[in-house]
């Protein structure tokens, strides 16, 4: 029998960006092999990609590519069979939009019921790390390998999640309404689009799947007040090939209608304050060539009656800038359709928000758009922009 060549998919079953990418790699049968993120392949992976962060993919000839959105990009363009991306011109801005929220607002929900619960979540919190920090370490020794290195992870994830004792009650509060609404529509709808997934679906799955519905915690909280979200989860997680399309005419379900006003409003007023900062933060350089910190800088914040900042993170800043572009690329009909559509629905104000300064993202770090490239790639070869080192050769570079 001949052997059939396998990307290679590195990932955690607890990663919150590993959940995004494997639905899509198990709707499309794309032959994979999934394995932990070891530390004996760490060096080699930031060599070729810049990055440490997982999820990442080795592809067929060899390339490794990091981040969900641009993995599920490749995966669109060199498996387009059974593809995930609406064509049509609302259907497919209101994923991506979906998308952003999923990778910034959902964050909030998922790090808390992660670790405001960590004793009831202990396999993750405790196990899960712990195997992915000393894969060949045997499962009674992990919870000691876990007293040291879960407190960093918690703590880099709790500023992630912006997790103020007085958030707390409004996050909560927040989740079980958007719990809710995608309950009822999921009673209706197999999907987000329909009765057949998309990247909006996948993009969900991050916070829906790795946290909120695979937890302790959380994951019971689901079962009990939202059993059709439940149901989503296992059926993204493997899709049983009898979904059938979205709906006819670009239409979105009305069930759909609540969960997006949620999404834009929230979401759109996170995105304004990440696009003023970033504009802000970019001002001030004095060098094109400058690599731009994690963060630029922090925003205001009110979601009910809790009223902060939080960090502005510019990889959201690239997200919509993407999406825009997606929307720029449209025909002059179809960008009057999707206009028109946002603004019958009162979420027009946050929609266009760009940068005064494009941005680009080399070797998953980010730019000004006029950056010298290959005087940057050299410079900055060692640096790591995340929250773990990727071996002795590189550095961390974030900012407060």
């Amino acid at each position: 029998m001949k052997n059939i060549r396998k990307l290679i998919f590195f990932a955690q079953e607890a990663s919150f960006y590993s959940a995004i990418v494997r639905p899509m790699l198990r709707y499309k049968n794309i032959p994979f092999t999934e394995t932990a993120y070891a530390k004996n392949i760490i060096e080699k992976f930031f060599d070729k990609s810049g990055s440490v962060q997982i999820p990442q993919i080795m592809t067929l000839d060899g390339q490794i590519i990091q981040d969900t959105t641009l993995i599920c990009d490749y995966l669109e363009q060199h498996y387009p069979e059974k593809s995930m991306t609406p064509i049509t011109p609302i259907q497919k801005i209101i994923s991506k939009i979906i998308q952003e929220f999923a990778n910034d607002f959902m964050i909030m929900p998922a790090m808390h019921y992660r670790w405001n619960f960590k004793f009831t979540n202990w396999r993750v919190c405790y196990y899960d790390f712990a195997k992915l920090a000393v894969p060949d370490y045997l499962f009674f020794l992990r919870p000691f390998i876990a007293m040291k290195i879960t407190p960093k992870i918690e703590m880099a994830y709790r500023k992630m999640g912006g997790l103020d004792e007085d958030f707390i009650p409004e996050i909560e509060k927040w989740y079980l309404d958007f719990l809710n609404k995608l309950n009822i529509h999921l009673a209706q709808h197999r999907y987000l689009l329909g009765d057949r997934p998309s990247i909006a679906d996948c993009a969900l799955m991050g916070p829906l799947y790795a946290h909120l519905g695979r937890d302790a915690y959380p994951k019971k909280l689901m079962i009990k007040l939202a059993p059709n979200v439940y149901e989503w989860v296992k059926r993204m997680n493997f899709p049983d090939n009898t979904d059938t399309d979205y709906l006819s005419n670009d239409e979105l379900p009305k069930t759909l209608m609540p969960i997006l006003d949620l999404i834009f409003k929230h979401q759109g007023e996170k995105t304004i304050g990440i696009i003023k900062k970033t504009d802000e933060y970019m001002k001030k350089m004095s060098d094109k060539n400058e690599l731009l910190s994690r963060f630029s800088g922090k925003a205001k914040f009110q979601l009910g009656k809790y009223l902060g900042t939080r960090a502005t993170e510019v990889h959201i800043a690239w997200l919509r800038q993407k999406m825009l572009e997606d929307y720029d690329n449209f025909i002059e009909n179809d960008k009057v359709k999707i206009t028109n559509y946002l603004e019958k629905n009162n979420w027009i104000d946050y929609f266009d928000l760009r940068l005064n300064q494009p941005i680009k993202r080399i070797r998953n770090k980010y730019y000004h758009k006029d950056a010298d490239e290959n005087f940057v790639k050299e410079r900055d070869q060692f640096i790591n922009q995340g929250a773990f080192s990727g071996g002795k050769k590189s550095k961390r570079a974030t900012r407060d």
